[in-house]
């Protein structure tokens, strides 16, 4: 072999033995960068695109920095729905207060409903007081979606100022914004507000006067002992339920035969309340029917019995090992 030979071979052998190590050593190379979230939606939210905007809004507001709130104002200001509604929820999520003017704005201009629930929706998030007396005058909106979400934001924050424009609401002719603003009123819990509940437990709405039966037990209004007697014998169940529950949070006994026979209801929630109230009342029917009930198949109506009778056996005198009372030590003794 000539050396030409031997040397062209050679540069053979070499560049296929580098061709070949060639990929073990790319690996190395190319070192992976590890992506921010924060940085990448930051970027995305500008994107042409109206659902990569979307998408990256909805994931600024999962990634809980702060540091997003401003560009979320921003989209506030986007031509597309969607993408507003996407920045309203991130910034009730973040509880951004500095965003609350921006947000109040939505709720009181934007022209899509939708986006005005939302903003009162966020605003109820935040929590923010400065935000109650434009919640208040989204009670009127034109869309009842919006309204009834302003109400619920209102029960939310628990400002006693929105009390009047709630009760307001209890005569609305939509029952759903009635049981809306029944509900934050409860949520308030402001006495004050006891002559406008007493009213709503006449309600043409079974919903309504049963919430407004319950908080009148919340609120223990002994005034309305009565009334909540004469309701027992209502023929609409949550009706004499929520009745017998306010007189036992009273330590009025005379739900118990209502009580008893809800238990053995199919309904799973008039049975969970009835365990609740057979825990306040006590005895032994009492003791029987949970008793009963902590076999119950359904597990909500079986953990409410346990922990009834669970509070119903301790609050009963310790015996001792025969079953007497301990005898009382005599004066003077120890």
């Amino acid at each position: 072999m000539t050396k030409i030979s031997l040397a062209v071979c050679l540069l053979s052998v070499a560049f296929v033995s580098f061709s070949f190590a060639k990929p073990a050593e790319e690996p190395a190379a190319k070192q992976a960068v590890a992506s921010d979230p924060l940085s990448d939606n930051l970027a995305k939210i500008k994107n042409k695109d109206a659902s990569v905007r979307r998408q990256a809004a909805e994931a600024l507001g999962g990634i809980r920095n702060s540091s997003a709130i401003e560009p979320l104002k921003e989209l506030l200001k986007d031509e597309n729905t969607f993408v507003r509604i996407a920045a309203l929820d991130s910034l009730g999520l973040l509880r951004a207060n500095s965003a609350v003017r921006e947000i109040a704005g939505v709720l009181a201009g934007d022209a899509q409903d939708s986006a005005r629930q939302s903003a009162a929706v966020a605003l109820g998030y935040i929590g923010d007081r400065s935000s109650v007396s434009d919640l208040i005058k989204a009670l009127k909106d034109k869309h009842d979606g919006t309204r009834f979400a302003a109400a619920n934001a209102l029960g939310s924050i628990r400002d006693s100022a929105a009390l009047s424009a709630l009760i307001e609401g209890l005569k609305d002719a939509n029952v759903g914004m009635r049981r809306s603003c029944l509900n934050a009123i409860g949520r308030i819990e402001d006495a004050s507000s006891l002559p406008a509940i007493r009213e709503a437990m006449n309600d043409t709405d079974v919903t309504v006067r049963s919430e407004a039966i319950r908080l009148g037990g919340v609120f223990m209004d002994k005034q309305s002992i009565e009334s909540f007697k004469n309701l027992l014998k209502d023929e609409n169940r949550s009706v004499n339920i929520a009745a017998a529950g306010a007189l036992a949070k009273m330590g009025v006994k005379d739900g118990l035969s209502v009580a008893l026979k809800a238990i053995k209801e199919v309904d799973p929630i008039l049975k969970m309340r009835s365990a609740e109230i057979l825990g306040l009342i006590g005895g032994k029917d009492a003791m029987a029917a949970l008793e009963k009930a902590k076999s119950d198949p359904d597990q909500g109506v079986k953990q409410a019995a346990e922990m009834a009778y669970s509070r119903l056996q301790a609050s009963q005198p310790k015996t001792g090992k025969s079953g007497a009372k301990p005898a009382a030590k005599p004066s003077g003794k120890k």
